[in-house]
Parts: C-alpha cells; structure tokens; sequence
C-alpha cells in the first residue's frame, strides 16, 4: 500500500502507513491485530476475505485457534459500534469469513470489476430496507445454512422474515451467484405451489414433474433459494422443501413460515421482534434510541418535523413499540400515520387506538393479534375513499399498475380523481408499496395487508362488483397482449405479461364459480392462450379450455373465431407435449374445422400449417404437402403471401426430398424476409420467421454439400434465436440443423456444446423432439468417443421418441447408430438397426435421408464380405441422392466406394 493512501467510511478515516484510525478527527484505541483485521477488510471492501486470509495477515508463520479471530473480530465491531452504533461494518458470511459492507473511499479513481451477468430467467428477490438490530439473527442463520438441509425462519407476519432471508442470502453469495426468489405470497391454491417455484428458476410449467427440473438446477448451479411465505401452502411447501433437501443437502435454502414446516431436514430460526427498552432498567434517552425499533419508527415518522425528539416522544414511542412487541411492519404503519400528526398529539392518539389490539382471539398468537389489530386501527383512521380503495386493489394477486385500479374505482363508487389521490395517501402511509420497473409505477400490497383488505372487500356491499371488474380488466389486458404478440419479441413480451399468470387464475377461478359469469370466463380462457403457450403451460392451458368446453351455453355465445382459437390451441397443447395425445390428429380437425367457420383467412392458414408440423412431426412430410397444396389450390392462396406458410412448406419439401423446389422458396424468402430486425417477424406457428428461414436453408445447403455456408447460416439462427430468448426458436435451430451437422460432420466439440444448450432448450420447455435429440446425440458423442455405453443411450432415446409419437428423423438416427455399431465392428447390431430404420412407418413419406440409408447397407454388406451387394447398394445411394441433388450424399457415397477398393 501506498503511503499516501486513505480510507474514509463513514466517519472514521483509516491511515494504515501511520497505523492510525480516526473518528472525527479523533484518535481511536485499536489492538495491533484489530488494526491488522481492519485494515486488511477495508482494502478488500465488498469482497469476502477468507478466514486462511486473514490468518496469513495477522499471524504470518504462526499456528492460531480458529477463536483468537472470533475475539478479535467481536473487539473490532463493538470499538466501532460504540462509535458509530447505526451502522454495520463487518458482516460474517457463514463458513467462509468476513466482509466489510459499508462504503469506502480511499480518494483514488475505482477500479472497474467485471461481475458475471446472472442468468434473466431466475426470479430475483425484492429490494429490502437497511435492517436494524439483525446482526445476531443474520450469523445465526448463516451458521444454520453451513449444516445440510434448509433452514426456515419461523415468526408472526411483519417481524421481517422476508428482509431478513434476502439480506442473508446477498451476504452468503459470492460475485456471479444469484439468489431465486419464490414469491408464495400471491398464490391461493396448494396445486400453484409447483408451478411458482418453477417459474421462478424459469423452468417449464409444462413439465411433467417440474421440481425435478429445479433439483437439476441446483444440482449444477450455484444458486441460493429463497421459498417466501410457506404459511398458507404449508403441507405443500414442506412436501417440496423436504423433497428437495433430500437430494440436494448441500443446497443453500431460506425458508420463511408463520410456523415451522415441521419436515426432518429443517432448521428453524425463531425470529422475535426488534429489540425494545424494558421497563426494568432506567435508560437514558441516548440509550433508548439505540434499540433498533425505536430507531425504526423515528426513521419513518420524519415527516413529524423533528430535528431532535423531545424525551416526551420518545417516551410515547417507547411505549407503542413495546405494545406491538418489536414487529417491524406493525411499527411501520404506526409510525406512517403518526408521521402526519404534530408530536404533542402522538400520546394521546396511540393510547386509544392500542387498548383495543387485545380483543384477538384467545387462541391467537399474541403477536398475530397485535398485527391484525394494528392493521385495523391504521384501516379505521383512512378516509372513505382510502379504506374503500385499500379493500378494492386486494383483488390483485400481485403487482397491478395505476390504470389497472383505475379500472376498478367504479366498482367503490370512487371518481377517478378522488381514486387517483387514495392511492397516493396509501402508498405515502406504507399500506401499499410502489417501485419502478422498467419506467413504469407499479404498486402491490403486503401479504398480511393484502388478506387483512382482502377481509373487508369480502364483507363489502361492492364485492362481487369489483370481481367482475377486475375478471373484465384481465381480459382486456390480454386481449392487448394478444395484438402484441405477433410483433415483440418473447423476451420483450413476457417481460411485460408473464406476471398476469396468477392474476388470470384468480380471475377465470371467480368467472367459474357459480356466483360468477362463465361467458366472461370463456373469454379470459381464450385471451389468456398466447400467456399460456409462452410459458409452455400447456397442461394447465388444456385443463382451462376444458373447463370453458363444460360450459356449452357459453361457449355458443363465443365469435367464431374465439372458438377456432380455443381448438387450436388445444391441438398445439397436444403436439408440443413430451408424448403426442393420442387424439392429436382429431384435434387439427378440428381446429380446422373451426377456422373454416371464422371466415378469417389468416387463421385458416394458420390452423393448417398447425396440422402440417404435426404431420411432419409424426413422420408424414409427403402428407402434410398434400394437405399444404389442397388447402392452397381451394383458397387460390399464393404461399408468397403467406411467409411462415411458405418457409414451413420449403421445410417440409426437403424432407419429402425435394430439394430444388424448397430450394426456391427458401432463396425468395431470404430476400424478403431474412433480414428483419429483433421484434419482428415472429410467427406464431412457433419459430421466429428469420431463424426458420435460416436454419431451413442452412438444413437444405447442408444436404446439397456446402457444410461450410450450412453452419454459417445456422449459426446466425441460433445466435438470433438465443438473444430474442425464444425457446422454439432455439431449440428448433439446435436439433434440427445445428447439432446433425456439427455431429455428422465430426466436429464433436461443437457437437456437445449444441448438445449441452439443447439439454438446457429442453430443461426449459416440455417439447418432447428437445429431449429426445439431446439425449440421442449425448450417447451419440459417446459412442463417437468410444464409450460403449453410448449405444445404450442412443437406442433409448429413440424409443421414448416413438413412444412420444415423434417419428420425424427416427430413420436418420437409426442411420447413426448403424454407423457407429460399424465403427465398432458390431455388424449385427449395425444390420438389426438399418433393418428397423427401413421398417419405419413413414419411411416411404420421409426421403431426405434415403440415399445414406443406401450407402449405410453397402458398408455393411462390405464389412460382411460381399461386395458385389455393396456395390449394388452403392449405386442405389448415388442414383437417390442425384435425383434429389443431395451432394454431401455422393461425397459420402463415393468416400465408401474408395475405401471399399
């Protein structure tokens, strides 16, 4: 270190050359090894300082006991405190040291550092306040989390729970960690307690066993999770809690409950109250305001005017935080209100309100009822239109924006103004909170705030009013989605949206409930389908358009096009399942069948090229054309009009083997429309229109033999496909052009790291061919590498892909596993797969791969020593693949034929 270098934090000055420490100009008496300690923190602000560290620089070449640190570090913090008793300085962090926390200066320019970006599609936690008198609570339960399981922090709504977790899980992760936020507080129902852990690590909704995936997650990443108000879902929370401790000990877990979850893997953290004076030792008014829940209400009744609170106040304060025994929320909103009164009415007023906080239920927790009754005292201190407004927003499950309560004011009889000016007051009285994202105010009410104004809409005159009215705002919310839908990207659109997923549920539970309305049910369900296919939520999608379907007297007042909606919808839900339904087909049917009766000529297009990719899907190319080319002669519809029905026909003709006629298309289209710009283009039959043009082109140049601009090309697709975040999109680049080439080209190092991005693709969705083919191709690698055991997988991949009803390509990885029993000099099991590859159904449909199932049985037929039927089959490979113009097929023939001679 420099001599001329200065620390300043707060107001302490640090001169480590003159091994002196300053507060206000003042010397500070500091031990050698606590300056030592100090010294070597402050250097290394914001980083964690291992406890090997600071052995090595306070006791070089010495052998010390883990507690001689201990010591010298408490001596540290209390000579600190006594100086400076409102701010922590060093935070433990359990099991790997310490950290100075608190801001420095040392005078010179700051040092830019890379942090590593956290990944978009894990829930973050919320931003908490600065917390007082927690330092205790906060080791303790970073101590807990250094043993296996998870720990849960037990306490009565508002003695922050919430706080205390994130504060603890920010100071246990290193740079580059994220901590997972799962939010339970706005779900109702036990059954949306899977799908709201899963969201918030970003996995499927649509899998079929989703904490799985999260057990995945963290088997391999380092994440600390956060499961936030346990309570109301607790048997649930529990069963998930102990089901993932269970697999994954090693876990850093914070749970947070109004009562233990009572599973063997818990730790429990008992959390009391901010600290009070007690009545049984005189205090001095500097004493007193040390306790942290004094500090906290004076912090949040500044707008009293006080520059210095009289002992009076004081003593009035002292006297409410002790009848709400510490709770920190309680103390808030007291503190809120009194914020608005002159100090000399404070006594007076709290008095009266606090007598009555007794009369809770007499088998209540003491703190549950002081909690309640300070809810209710601050509820009948709002005017009319605050305490009305206040039971209204309780309808929202989560966040809502100001146009979204200005859509419920007239269910309260509130003009706009009057309502505008409510929700002001109750965000300036902490009864509902407000932050910015993304340049937009969005507000949301507490948990216990939102069940306690929850009760009273529930005994209001104007509730089902105000049900109705936000069931209809819903809607119209995603009817606008839905125009949004097919211009912005995924990211951009679910950035927006993805948050409407408990309020929909809310909603369409309301609309279907016999007190509720079932036409306006109907058409929630049919407006929420596009938020539904985002997410991949395809089982909950079909459960919700079943429910409308049990409905007929609704469903007959529905527009047509409404009802061509819901069936197509119901058929995708089917076709990108992980095992096709069985009544798939009878689903397109339909579908089009209902578009047909819309008249709307987009959608028709839409619903058979729906029905196309099923069929290309199961392994019908030549069937889907027909369909394609009949639906386009009766409509007299020019495909050129039609882009994604043009580049879904292209990819399609290349895998009938007609190469030169999807050749054409493909060129037109690249002209056209292969170089939009992000947030355009987007089709809704799945796959972004740029990237479907690329990877199809670069899938038809690949099987025309120009590998090299093949992988260019994709390589644009799925770079595209990656920065918009859309998983069709991605997974569709991947598994059907991107990972065959590398792989068949042998370039197995970008063939695994495909591989490895198409695992995640399919971590993230439920589409069954994402999995299928990450898996095939993991046991293709090894097999490539000479593990035998990649055999194994190959063959297992390809028949949980026919169990799925996932016929398109089965013949082509057959071929694969062929030729890599060849490499292994198995020709029996190399026969027995060509043999089942040539018996496939469809076979006949799907042409692309025929010439190289040709040559495949003339290396064979070479490998057994007749070389006259290799020779036949060699010319057979050769005269398929000239006929279709596949060059790299006559490239890999003649290859054969060489090495036959």
């Amino acid at each position: 270190m420099s001599k001329q270098n200065t620390y300043q934090f707060g107001d302490f000055r640090l001169l480590p050359e003159a091994q002196a420490l300053l507060h206000k100009g003042q010397p500070v008496a500091l031990g050698g090894r606590g300056f030592d300690i100090l010294t070597l923190l402050v250097t290394r602000a914001g980083e964690v300082v291992s406890k090997a560290d600071l052995f090595a620089h306070v006791w070089p070449d010495y052998i010390v006991h883990d507690h001689n640190l201990k010591v010298n570090v408490g001596n540290l913090r209390r000579s600190l405190a006594e100086l400076d008793p409102a701010t922590d300085y060093i935070a433990t962090i359990a099991g790997r040291g310490y950290k100075f926390v608190a801001a420095v200066d040392s005078g010179r320019p700051a040092v830019a550092r890379h942090t590593p970006s956290i990944p978009s599609h894990y829930a973050a936690p919320p931003h908490v306040r600065e917390l007082l008198g927690r330092d205790d609570a906060i080791r303790q339960i970073s101590e807990k989390l250094d043993q296996p399981g998870y720990v849960a922090i037990v306490g009565p709504g508002g003695a922050g729970k919430t706080s205390i977790a994130v504060t603890v899980a920010r100071l246990c992760c290193g740079a580059g960690e994220a901590v997972v936020f799962a939010d339970l507080s706005t779900v109702s129902d036990p059954r949306f307690v899977v799908p709201a852990i899963a969201s918030a690590f970003g996995i499927s909704l649509g899998l079929d066993d989703p904490i799985a995936g999260v057990i995945d997650v963290l088997r391999s990443s380092r994440l600390f999770l956060i499961i936030d108000n346990c309570e109301h879902v607790i048997s649930m929370a529990a069963m998930i809690l102990e089901r993932i401790s269970s697999e994954v000990p090693a876990a850093r877990i914070l749970a947070t409950s109004r009562e233990p979850l009572r599973t063997r893997h818990e730790q429990i953290h008992f959390l009391s109250g901010l600290a009070y004076p007690d009545d049984a030792t005189p205090l001095s008014k500097k004493d007193v305001l040390q306790f942290p829940a004094i500090r906290l209400f004076i912090a949040k009744s500044q707008g009293s005017g006080l520059a210095e609170p009289t002992d009076d106040y004081v003593r009035s304060v002292v006297s409410i935080c002790k009848r709400l025994e510490g709770l920190a929320l309680a103390i808030e909103l007291a503190a809120g209100t009194a914020s608005v009164l002159a100090p000399s009415a404070l006594d007076d007023l709290f008095k009266d309100g606090f007598d009555s906080m007794s009369r809770g239920a007499r088998d209540a927790p003491l703190r549950h009822q002081t909690l309640e009754a300070t809810l209710d005292w601050s509820y009948r201190l709002l005017p009319e239109s605050e305490a009305v407004l206040l039971s209204l927003v309780s309808v929202f499950s989560g966040r809502f924006s100001a146009d979204d309560v200005e859509a419920i004011y007239s269910a309260g009889a509130l003009e706009p103004m009057a309502g505008r000016d409510a929700l002001a007051q109750l965000v300036a009285k902490s009864l509902v909170a407000a932050d910015y994202d993304g340049g937009t105010m969005h507000y949301r009410l507490a948990e216990s705030t939102g069940a306690y104004a929850a009760q009273r809409l529930f005994g209001s005159r104007y509730r089902e009013k105000a049900r109705r009215q936000f069931a209809i705002r819903i809607r119209d919310k995603l009817q606008i989605a839905e125009r949004e839908w097919s211009s912005q990207s995924s990211r951009e659109w679910l950035r927006k949206y993805r948050r409407q997923i408990d309020d929909i549920r809310a909603a369409i539970g309301w609309a279907f409930d016999p007190a509720g309305d079932a036409a306006l049910g109907v058409e929630l369900v049919v407006a929420a389908l596009p938020l539904w296919q985002e997410l991949s939520a395809f089982r909950e999608m079909l459960a919700a358009i079943d429910l409308a379907g049990e409905n007929s007297a609704a469903l007959q007042g529905l527009a047509p096009l409404s009802r061509a909606k819901l069936s197509t919808a119901r058929a995708w839900a089917m076709t990108l399942a992980r095992h096709m339904h069985p009544q798939t087909d009878d689903a397109w049917r339909e579908s089009i069948f209902h578009a047909g009766g819309s008249h709307d000529a987009e959608f028709q297009i839409r619903s058979v090229c729906g029905q196309a990719v099923f069929l290309a899907y199961s392994g019908r190319p030549r069937t889907a054309l027909r369909s394609m080319n009949d639906f386009a002669a009766a409509k007299g519809l020019d495909w050129a009009i039609a882009p994604d029905g043009k580049r879904l026909l292209a990819h399609i003709k290349i895998y009938a083997g007609e190469f030169n006629s999807a050749s054409a298309h493909l060129e037109a289209l690249m002209k056209d429309w292969g170089h939009l710009e992000e947030g355009h283009g987007l089709s809704r039959f799945q796959v972004d229109l740029p990237v479907g043009i690329r990877l199809s082109q670069a899938f038809l140049l690949w099987l025309k033999g120009d590998a090299d601009r093949a992988s260019s090309l994709v390589d644009h697709a799925i770079n595209r496909a990656a920065d918009l975040d859309h998983m069709i999109s991605l997974g569709n680049a991947i598994s059907l052009t991107g990972l065959p080439i590398a792989f068949v080209e042998g370039d197995l190092e970008t063939a695994l790291r495909l591989q490895q991005q198409l695992a995640e693709v399919g971590r993230r969705e439920t589409v069954g061919i994402y999995e299928g083919t990450a898996r095939f191709f993991a046991g293709a690698i090894q097999a490539a590498d000479g593990e035998g055991a990649g055999f194994a997988v190959m063959q297992d991949s390809i028949a949980g892909l026919l169990r799925g009803g996932w016929r398109a390509r089965v013949p082509f990885y057959r071929s694969l596993l062929a030729e890599a029993y060849i490499a292994a000099g198995d020709m029996p099991s190399a026969e027995q797969s060509l043999r089942a590859a040539v018996g496939e159904i469809g076979i006949r449909e799907e042409r692309w791969w025929h010439p190289d199932l040709w040559r495949v049985a003339g290396v064979i037929e070479t490998g057994n020593a007749q070389p006259e039927k290799a020779a036949r089959y060699f010319q057979k490979s050769l005269h398929y693949a000239r006929a279709m113009g596949a060059g790299a097929a006559i490239r890999r023939t003649q290859l054969a034929m060489t090495e036959m001679e």
